[in-house]
């Protein structure tokens, strides 16, 4: 902004320059912005008028810059967002959980404010400051990953003002949120996590596969089920030991029918047609919600799983009805190795884009403001993150399940010397692995 002042009045501009500072909340000016104006590094440089609400620049007492601050927490804050400047500023427009609960700052707001800049300068900048934000919100798409023309983000490395041990200390301190190591002390975009997440020991460092794997004929293809306002589907094998997941697809506000043929289907035509056959051996796998065998014989759309037997075919398996049933396996599954690899390996790109961002921590518990869960189920509704989820345990438990041990002391049995074969003696019993192949 002073920079810009300086540029400003060196080709003939009149000072001071006039800026508009947008937050969330006029709070978060008083928190933060007044804190950083007022900082002994800019020797009194800066001076805040208007009950904080101006803060402005004074050089060799000249004035360069005028920052008139706000927050855009209602209509008069858009409105404020109309007044005529030379330059627009938003402070973290992304939401964040940490210290507040914070809505953000809005791409229509953006928008108006870019409107505003109508006063007479050789530049109209318009630039913001933030922790990175969610992979899917708006500031994150418009600046990288669907950069608007004329746009650009400067990333400030990690670390440039904290020492090591400050940093150190602020990650044992935000050890219990890992959405927050990778935002405010890593540097990258994450997901906003709202309790603790449910899908602990997930990893995309891990459990991401360097490449996208492609279904292959040999080995059965494991869709996972959830339905409701919000069907959701997870489709993979499991190869040679490790768990494949090729899509999490979704359709809100539709039925079973309506998913099948505007997702699930096309997508089995595009990379595993061979699935849809129905001669011969089954090559599809359903693992669904109990609760998805219902409806009469006179309407076949009441019942989901009559739904996926009439347009898919395949052999149908109801999943665990406990929570404990569905989530266990789930949970082993992500701590599990095979041959030195992880066995869990999710495809990149966006097939699997929905349900990486579920497990990263959308898809989580319930808490209160102490920190502690407010029950031990997922918290719900929380669409589309809660029904992807449930899908992904489905799938688990079907493509990878768990076998319960026997309760109770493990019996033993010395065996010395007998023949195996022998059906006149007791053979040794054989005791279930904590996991069980399919396929």
């Amino acid at each position: 902004m002073i920079v810009h002042a300086q540029q400003h009045h060196a080709l003939g501009g009149h000072l001071p320059t006039k800026w508009l500072g947008a937050a969330d909340t006029f709070q978060s000016h008083k928190s933060k912005t007044h804190e950083s104006l007022t900082a002994p590094g800019w020797q009194g440089t800066w001076v805040l008028k208007d009950d904080g609400h101006l803060a402005v620049f004074v050089l060799d007492g000249a004035e360069l810059v005028h920052l008139r601050l706000f927050g855009v927490e209602d209509q008069s804050g858009m409105d404020r967002l109309r007044a005529e400047c030379h330059g627009l500023w938003f402070e973290e427009p992304a939401p964040s959980s940490v210290l507040v609960t914070s809505s953000g700052l809005s791409e229509s707001a953006w928008g108006l404010g870019l409107t505003s800049r109508r006063l007479p300068s050789y530049r109209a900048p318009a630039i913001m400051t933030l922790n990175y934000p969610d992979e899917d919100h708006w500031t994150w798409r418009r600046f990288v990953t669907d950069q608007h023309p004329g746009t650009a983000y400067v990333r400030i490395q990690p670390g440039e003002y904290a020492s090591a041990d400050q940093r150190a200390e602020w990650t044992r301190a935000l050890a219990n949120r890992p959405d927050m190591l990778r935002r405010l002390l890593q540097g990258e975009p994450g997901a906003i996590m709202l309790g603790q997440a449910v899908a602990r020991g997930w990893s995309g460092a891990h459990h991401l596969a360097e490449k996208a794997y492609a279904p292959v004929e040999y080995a059965p293809l494991w869709v996972g089920w959830d339905a409701g306002h919000t069907p959701s589907t997870i489709l993979g094998q499991r190869v040679e030991g490790r768990v494949r997941v090729y899509a999490a697809l979704c359709t809100q506000d539709a039925g079973t029918r309506q998913h099948i043929e505007a997702q699930v289907r096309p997508w089995l035509q595009a990379h595993a047609p061979w699935a849809l056959t129905r001669a011969g051996d089954p090559k599809l796998f359903h693992a669904y919600d109990p609760s998805m065998n219902t409806g009469d014989q006179s309407d076949t759309d009441a019942s989901p799983i009559r739904v996926i037997q009439q347009l898919l075919g395949g052999v149908l398996r109801a999943g665990a009805v406990t929570w404990e049933g569905r989530r266990d396996p789930m949970l082993a599954l992500f701590n599990q190795a095979v041959g030195g690899h992880w066995a869990l390996q999710v495809n990149p790109g966006k097939d699997t884009e929905l349900l990486r961002r579920a497990w990263d921590g959308r898809w989580h518990y319930a808490t209160k403001v102490t920190g502690e869960l407010r029950s031990i189920q997922p918290a719900k509704p929380n669409p589309p993150w809660a029904d992807i989820g449930d899908a992904s345990c489905y799938f688990i438990g079907g493509v990878a399940p768990q076998r319960v041990l026997p309760k109770g002391p493990r019996q033993t049995h010395a065996v010395t010397g007998a023949n195996p074969w022998d059906t006149g003696r007791p053979a040794a019993p054989q005791y279930a692995t904590s996991s069980t192949r399919w396929g």
